[in-house]
């Protein structure tokens, strides 16, 4: 490093002006010198560098040559000190220019106060120093140090006082710990009663910060900028009448107006309450209790300090690279089709879609059911149509089921904003986090990402831009970006930017971040028929009604004939018209509710962006209470792989099960009569079976073994899908009374593939 610095300097050195013991940043011409004459030449220590030119200065003010050796060598000599902290030439320079700035601002200071000839004495050395800088981009200036003048050209001046001002935040001037040295950031407006619109706050000023509003010091916290505006969420402190806990949303009695100035306090960050205070317990989207638990306490204290809550901030930066580890440790959700054709591994993020009507949040609440006896530990978002009761629905359905006491519920309320519901999708990740950073795996399922998508929606019309605002009728002309390799739409790009900060903040961290996981299983509804593709004629689809017609050679068949073919016809007709009724019936409904939840149901576009995201996406095709969930296997992907999946069912090449599905549907769809065609149709009717399972009933890591054992290994096989279900159930409950002990073994070491002795165990099942 010594040498490397060396190097640097040859290319671009500071030179210093002996300005009392200050030194200048500047630029110097390359020097011929060798690398090695340098390294012998310039070893003293900084302290000794900087005594010799001071000393020099003093003794021979003339000798130009021997000062301006000597300033080289405080300056070499200073760089490479700072070698101890092991940093890169290009930080040592900058390192320098930054001492260099911070010294020439302390001697301008000693220089205003100190008294000039001619003058008289100042007292008001602030005053003095201001006008010092005022004066010295106009003029040149003249240092009083002791006996020495030393004057500066002008432009050197001017460049001082910018390094100075530039500096002026870390120097001996107090300026306040939480001040801002820009302009004065004022309140814009006020929108929905808690959220706030704020101008002039800078983006260095992170997501997550406490702010203060107007006279009366109303508090928010900050949720993200657009530029040129912010966005700030109001909360007031709770009291005993109110019974609301540490925090509500709001400005409480507070009042803020548009141009009310605003207090940013840069050190303080909203936090969330220790871990051990809200397991179990069900949260709003700041925190604040919900359960009516008067036994419990409340979370950080009745009046909580949200700076010091003990827990995860709000707004946590996205874990780097080097803080993460690679994702080989799998999560068993419980349901038997996504543990098989779509592994999920500890750290992974992974999309849930859907039409309404398809159970994907009752899928959510399984994987968290799941949990019960695997150690992860559970958040559940409810900030989508879960939220029409505050969350206490699901919360009592995870009660009932005993599962409530690792798992901590996060709410909002039924007509709560976007900027709430993101907050509330912010909590929950805070409240996973929390959890994380004490080395636990986390499971986090949300409802909706709702929340992400308005809240961007409503920033870009509340603080619209020129440069990315969208095309309009005359020029037809999106701004086009480039964003990771690929030229988009600028709003794209800044919508993708924005969900993959909160996204991104799954992963599985390194052991020395304490080994934690954060999985996110994230749920959403698109369109109905949105990937149904175009459908064929009734007739084609097995349409009953389509069938009901006369045969060939009807006239010539006997009365008797004709009244019996009359009569199945006649009975095909009314059974058509029944299934018609009952499927209009359904879909009545289903509009009924999809209206109810239009506002939580997204275009195909934006669930595609989201599975680009995402580390993988579950699409459910269908739903039924009483064979549970059928998932599109082309549709499903789990971009970790064989790496996040169980090591039991690796060894069963559970990979090929997937191709068996798909190559089954598309030999059905597009493939010739024959023997070929009926064996794979089996094949994939015996998958389904084996996979099939009641909703609300979480199924273990070693039941989904047993079957998936007499799947591979023979013992089903042509069978339709109630068959292959039906021996698979008998099967599982002979292994819970004759080996018990190999199954309580596969569930607690589900990194542990099967042994020899273990298949053979299992075979016996079948026999």
């Amino acid at each position: 490093l010594r040498v490397d610095a060396l190097r640097f300097t040859t290319r671009r050195r500071v030179r210093t002006r002996a300005l009392g013991s200050s030194p200048i940043a500047s630029s110097r011409p390359r020097s011929r010198r060798s690398h090695s004459s340098r390294r012998a030449r310039y070893s003293p220590t900084a302290k000794e560098a900087k005594e010799s030119v001071v000393a020099a200065s003093r003794e021979n003010p003339s000798d130009r040559r021997s000062r301006k050796h000597r300033r080289r060598q405080f300056s070499l000599s200073f760089m490479t000190s700072a070698t101890t902290n092991a940093m890169g030439p290009a930080s040592m320079f900058a390192s320098a220019a930054r001492c260099s700035a911070r010294c020439a601002f302390s001697s301008l200071r000693a220089a205003a106060a100190a008294p000039r000839p001619g003058s008289a004495p100042t007292r008001d050395a602030a005053a003095s120093f201001s006008s010092v800088l005022a004066s010295s981009s106009t003029s040149s200036f003249v240092a009083h140090r002791g006996t020495t003048l030393l004057p500066i050209p002008r432009h050197r001046a001017r460049r001082l006082t910018l390094a100075a001002a530039a500096e002026a935040n870390v120097s001996d001037i107090d300026i306040g710990e939480d001040a801002n040295p820009k302009l004065p950031p004022a309140v814009s407006s006020v929108v929905d009663g808690s959220l706030v619109v704020l101008e002039g706050v800078g983006g260095d000023v992170a997501p997550g910060t406490i702010v203060h509003l107007g006279a009366d010091g109303a508090k928010a916290v900050l949720l993200s900028h657009r530029e040129p505006k912010s966005f700030a969420l109001m909360f007031n402190d709770g009291s005993e009448e109110n019974g609301c806990g540490a925090i509500a949303l709001g400005p409480g009695t507070a009042k803020v107006k548009a141009g009310d100035a605003v207090e940013i306090l840069k050190k303080k960050k909203f936090v969330m309450p220790a871990e051990a205070e809200v397991r179990g317990r069900h949260l709003g989207a700041l925190g604040q209790p919900l359960d009516g638990r008067p036994t419990r306490p409340i979370p950080g204290g009745k009046f909580r300090d949200v700076t010091a809550g003990g827990g995860s901030e709000l707004m946590m930066e996205t874990p780097s690279v080097e803080d993460r580890k690679p994702i080989t440790t799998p999560l068993v959700t419980g349901i038997r089709a996504v543990d098989v054709l779509t592994p999920v591994g500890r750290g992974q993020c992974m999309l849930l879609t859907g039409e309404l009507g398809t159970g994907i949040n009752m899928l959510g609440l399984s994987a968290v059911a799941a949990q019960a006896k695997s150690g992860v530990r559970c958040v559940y978002g409810a900030v989508s149509a879960s939220a029409e009761d505050s969350g206490m629905a699901i919360a009592g359905e995870l009660a009932e089921n005993g599962v409530m006491e690792h798992v901590t519920v996060v709410s909002c309320s039924p007509n709560a904003s976007m900027a709430e519901r993101y907050a509330a999708t912010c909590a929950a990740f805070a409240v996973a986090e929390g959890a994380r950073a004490e080395g636990q795996d986390v499971l986090l399922v949300l409802d909706d990402f709702t929340g992400l998508i308005g809240f961007t929606v409503d920033m870009a019309k509340l603080s619209p831009q020129l440069e990315n605002s969208a095309p309009t009728e005359e020029d037809g002309v999106e701004r086009m970006v480039e964003y990771e390799g690929m030229i988009i739409n600028a709003l794209l790009a800044e919508r993708r930017r924005f969900l993959g900060m909160t996204l991104q903040r799954c992963a599985r961290l390194n052991d020395k971040k304490g080994g934690g996981s954060l999985s996110l299983i994230g749920c959403m509804w698109h369109q109905k028929g949105a990937y149904k593709g175009r459908k064929g004629s009734k007739k084609d689809s097995g349409d009953l009604a389509a069938e009901a017609a006369l045969p060939s050679g009807f006239d010539e068949m006997s009365d008797e004939m004709k009244a019996k073919i009359t009569a199945a016809l006649e009975k095909k007709k009314k059974a058509a018209e029944a299934a018609a009724a009952a499927e209009a019936k359904k879909d009545a409904a289903m509009a009924a509710v999809a209206a109810a939840n239009e506002k939580f149901i997204q275009p195909r576009s934006l669930v595609e962006e989201f599975m680009s995201i995402t580390d993988g996406q579950v699409m459910v095709d269908s739903y039924s209470p009483k064979n549970g969930w059928v998932i599109s296997v082309k549709d499903s992907v789990s971009r970790i792989g064989t790496p996040g999946a169980a090591a039991p069912l690796k060894s069963l090449d559970m990979m090929q099960i997937r191709l068996d599905v798909m190559q089954a549907d598309d030999m059905v769809a597009f493939g010739n009569e024959g023997d070929e065609k009926d064996y794979m149709g089996s094949r994939s009717q015996s998958i389904r079976g084996v996979l099939r399972q009641t909703p609300g009933e979480p199924s273990p890591l070693s039941e989904t073994v047993v079957g998936v054992y007499g799947l591979q290994r023979g013992h089903v096989k042509n069978m339709n899908a109630d068959a292959a279900a039906a021996l698979t159930k008998k099967a599982v409950e002979k292994a819970r009374e004759t080996i018990p002990e190999v199954m309580a073994a596969i569930d607690a070491a589900p990194g542990t593939a099967l042994t020899a002795e273990v298949e053979a165990k299992l075979k016996r099942l079948y026999e």
